[in-house]
């Protein structure tokens, strides 16, 4: 089995994962990026996304959702029928977050309890049966409302933030990761090593005792003491899509500290 990895960067990350930036500026986002590789110059990798809505249809997506009062929030869009990558619009077409659905006539239900984990919520997604993960890159509760002009995007980037929906409910549900390495130790994210064109990985409560339904499906990836990345993390072989990176067991083991229920779980399948 291999442990899955779809790795959505959000700005610039080649910074060496041991320099530290003590300046007071946020993250610079000023690009949406999907599906890590170990050859950052192949076209398979490193792929840019439309950060509007214009520029998304012209690239071949189509719209699925227009979605504002219910389990997820914005314009939703696919390519390709391709529903490993969804990409959210908030109300003025600018770009606000992104999903993994996950077919669930594939997922390893077996081994993993999708049901019970908050992040996954289970939908029907450009027709198919699917658990869904969301994280979004403005707050929620202005996607449906305000929105971003192309000033603002222009001005701001891709994101403001990173939210992660743990819940049905996309505002109340949703909670805002740490925007800097700093202040990751007042929080459950635990610190794992740093990968070359990745950054310093950061998974959610991991601890020696961790059972394997509560691994956590997301983390955090870190540049110059700030958030640059993340990434999702799904028990399972996939071929379902080309959005993703199977990765070997070594290359998971190293990015956790401490290794806990994961190299038992990788060796399941």
């Amino acid at each position: 089995m291999k442990y899955l990895i779809l790795v959505f960067i959000g700005g610039l990350i080649a910074s060496p994962c041991l320099s530290v930036d003590h300046s007071n500026s946020g993250p610079e986002w000023d690009s949406l990026k999907v599906t890590w590789g170990p050859n950052p110059i192949s076209k398979k990798y490193f792929v840019h996304q439309p950060l509007t809505v214009n520029e998304a249809k012209k690239e071949g997506f189509v719209q699925i959702s227009t979605q504002c009062d219910g389990t997820f929030l914005g314009q939703r869009f696919v390519k390709d029928n391709d529903i490993a990558l969804v990409l959210i619009y908030d109300v003025q077409g600018s770009i606000a977050g992104v999903q993994l659905a996950l077919p669930a006539s594939i997922a390893k239900t077996q081994f993993y309890k999708f049901d019970t984990q908050k992040m996954f919520n289970r939908a029907t997604v450009a027709g198919i049966d699917a658990y869904v993960l969301t994280t979004y890159f403005v707050d929620p509760r202005n996607i449906c409302t305000a929105g971003r002009d192309v000033a603002r995007l222009k001005s701001e980037g891709s994101g403001t933030g990173l939210w992660l929906q743990q819940g049905s409910d996309p505002i109340r549900d949703s909670v805002q990761a740490p925007l800097y390495e700093n202040t990751v130790n007042t929080t459950k994210w635990v610190k794992g090593s740093c990968f070359p064109s990745m950054g310093a990985h950061y998974w959610y409560d991991n601890r020696l005792d961790k059972e394997c339904d509560e691994i956590f499906p997301v983390f955090l990836l870190y540049n110059k003491s700030k958030l640059t990345g993340f990434g999702w993390g799904l028990a399972g072989k996939y071929e379902y899509t080309q959005r993703t990176e199977p990765v070997p067991y070594a290359a998971v083991s190293v990015s956790i500290i401490p290794i806990t229920i994961l190299p038992k779980l990788l060796f399941t399948f």
